[in-house]
């Protein structure tokens, strides 16, 4: 007999939306489980779970338990302990226990089999998932619940379509179990009954294409066909029929941005002054800061290269004077020192401990066995330390760039800095920029809407032709690689392949360098300062933005979508994992899932399977294979032996994705 859910707490004001272990427990005394809930962001299906167990729900039985453990030993037994460890095994398993789960894109493929499997067999009975469980995967439901009509869409909070809540409710009701599917959408006050009424009868549901030529596409295009029969198969396409339906609701967009504009404009304007002088000075100021070497840098760097024996000169306080590096350590987050000073005191040194970047004064021999946490050897480091007798090294002078100073002091003396409203001034001006940025986009796509796909093709061509991958209608050898790389960001890695900056690398550093390709940080936080293992790797990473730089204004020319921007936030993530670290050694401190880390690495080791294919430098191709094969271990391999779609990142519903039986 299945046991019945046991819950605790007291009820609230009823002029409020339920509370999801409310809903939970409602749905079980209706006989309306097994059910998903929709709730539109990761955190949120976590906290669902967490919220449930707290408040005492409990859906299963023990005999639903011991076969819900079993499930979940079979999908998880290909992961050590310590990576279960790190992927917080000990709380996923007390909410799948209690038939409760979370399915979203930041976990990883095992876990996901485990929930998917529990599910359909009717152990798990609520799951909270983001709207990637509605593409793809069979996961039928007696009752699906969507927490709201509103979700954020990468920068405003958009309101459901009908296509999409289709998508969504399409899960309830099973296929010879149900006679009936549920769904059920909560109560807000900011939406309305008839809203929602009008939500779920409506029946047009527009079909978008997201097609375009690609520089991949068009080199293969070129080496295929005909100049004349490439041109007609483009005009052919879907994409070209809608191109020319889309002009009234793009001039109405258009309308609508031109009166935010003239509303920030309000909000930029101040009476003591010139604000957009001060904020473009303040730019400027930026820029000429950014371009000067980082003595953060410098530091940190110059840490990476201090090893276990090297003696640093600890400045001010106690414990100033010569200090024994005992271990250095390097993530994301920053280089840390762990060092001993003559007196036996253990500091953890971070680069804001160094007013400039520490050197190695000598070195001294650490006793054997290295045991750091030993007292006998602290003793003995510190007596060798102390008979060492290095002296303190010079200050070394810095050199003032007169126009940094200039600049400086030009914003500090600026009228408006003594506005009580500058910080508003200020967000009004990056909103304005951002509008204008926008508006000229979007007339730029208006005008361009009366061309042809296969216009955009020529222009595709011309860049290509610019950059040397086309010779009239002939590809190039640079073309022939070109046309093997699939990548969003194809010619571009094409570019920096033939510029050489993937040469000479070792395999982890190529797969930290490859790894600003294929990684992107999510939500609209500022990005992490980047670390780099070398100086050598930031070197050429500078280089590689030189290039962006570069081909954005040779596609800006062109009238072309610019290629995106990169991000070198999984730099010392690949170089770890690739140099043999733990997954709670790499994920330490890190602000990033175990999903999204097996699915930024599984995606770098298929770039840099197609490195080893293309690269003109043997040794380069050698190394890319190397690195992809350093990569594909533990939790990744595990990862990849599963049918879990654990490649789809959230997306729009309706969208395609790829999908599998349950």
């Amino acid at each position: 007999a299945q046991a019945g859910p046991r819950r605790r707490g007291a009820p609230g004001s009823r002029l409020r939306p339920p509370r999801r272990y409310e809903v939970a427990a409602l749905l079980a005394d209706e006989g309306m489980l097994p059910a998903i809930a929709f709730v539109f962001s990761r955190a949120g299906c976590d906290a669902a779970v967490r919220q449930c167990l707290d408040a005492g729900l409990r859906l299963t039985d023990a005999d639903e338990r011991r076969r819900i453990r079993s499930i979940c030993d079979d999908r998880t037994a290909g992961l050590a302990d310590a990576d279960l460890d790190a992927l917080g095994w000990s709380r996923w398993m007390a909410g799948m226990e209690a038939g409760l789960a979370a399915h979203h894109a930041g976990m990883v493929p095992p876990f996901k089999e485990a929930v998917e499997a529990c599910f359909v067999a009717g152990l798990v009975k609520m799951v909270f998932a983001t709207e990637t469980l509605a593409l793809g995967i069979n996961m039928p439901a007696r009752a699906v619940v969507i927490e709201k009509l509103t979700k954020f869409g990468g920068e405003r909070h958009q309101t459901l379509t009908a296509g999409e809540y289709t998508q969504l409710t399409g899960r309830a009701g099973r296929r010879g179990l149900d006679d009936v599917g549920y769904a059920i959408v909560l109560w807000s006050p900011f939406l309305g009954f008839d809203e929602v009424a009008a939500l779920v009868s409506a029946r047009s549901f527009a079909i978008s294409s997201s097609f375009r030529p690609t520089y991949n596409m068009a080199a293969n295009l070129v080496r295929r066909y005909s100049a004349g029969t490439a041109h007609h198969l483009l005009n052919l396409s879907f994409a070209q029929f809608q191109a020319d339906g889309d002009v009234v609701g793009m001039e109405a967009k258009l309308e609508r941005l031109h009166r935010r504009q003239a509303a920030v404009r309000h909000d930029v304007a101040c009476e003591r002054g010139d604000t957009e002088e001060l904020f473009t000075l303040t730019q400027r100021l930026d820029r000429a800061r950014s371009a000067q070497p980082s003595t953060g840098h410098q530091t940190e760097e110059a840490m990476a290269r201090l090893r276990p024996g090297d003696v640093v000169w600890v400045a001010g306080g106690k414990s100033a004077g010569p200090a024994a590096v005992l271990s250095a350590t390097h993530r994301r987050g920053g280089a840390q020192l762990r060092v001993l000073t003559p007196k036996r005191r253990r500091l953890t040194l971070v680069s804001d401990d160094f007013t400039e970047a520490p050197e190695a004064l000598g070195h001294i021999g650490l006793p054997e066995p290295y045991a750091p946490n030993s007292p006998a050897f602290q003793r003995d480091v510190a007596r060798r330390l102390a008979r060492s007798h290095l002296a303190r090294p010079r200050l070394r002078s810095r050199h003032p760039d007169p126009e940094i100073d200039e600049l400086a002091l030009a914003v500090a003396d600026h009228p408006c800095q003594t506005c009580g409203d500058l910080e508003r001034h200020r967000r009004a001006w990056a909103q304005r920029r951002r509008l204008d940025q926008e508006v000229a986009e979007l007339k730029a796509r208006v005008k361009g809407r009366t061309d042809t796909l296969a216009r955009t093709f020529d222009r595709v061509l011309g860049v290509l032709e610019e950059w040397g991958y086309l010779d009239g209608w002939a590809l190039t050898e640079a073309g022939e690689r070109l046309r093997r790389i699939y990548h969003e960001t194809d010619l571009f890695i094409a570019a920096c392949l033939d510029a050489g900056l993937f040469d000479g690398l070792e395999a982890a550093d190529l797969a930290a360098l490859a790894s600003v390709f294929t990684f992107e940080a999510r939500g609209r936080a500022e990005p992490a300062t980047p670390w780099f293992p070398s100086a050598d790797l930031r070197h050429r990473w500078t280089e590689i933005e030189r290039l962006h730089r570069r081909l954005v204004v040779a596609e800006g020319r062109a009238g072309l979508p610019v290629t995106r921007a990169l991000d070198p936030g999984f730099v010392g993530l690949a170089h770890a994992w690739v140099s043999g670290d733990d997954l709670d050694e790499v994920l330490d401190d890190e602000d990033l899932s175990g999903g999204d880390f097996v699915r930024t690495v599984k995606q770098l080791v298929d770039l840099l399977r197609q490195l080893g294919d293309v690269a003109p430098v043997a040794a380069t191709a050698a190394a890319a294979r190397s690195a992809a094969e350093r990569l594909y271990r533990g939790v990744v391999e595990t990862s990849s032996t599963l049918g879990a779609v654990d490649d789809v990142a959230e997306v729009v519903p309706g969208e395609s994705a790829p999908g599998r039986d349950a």
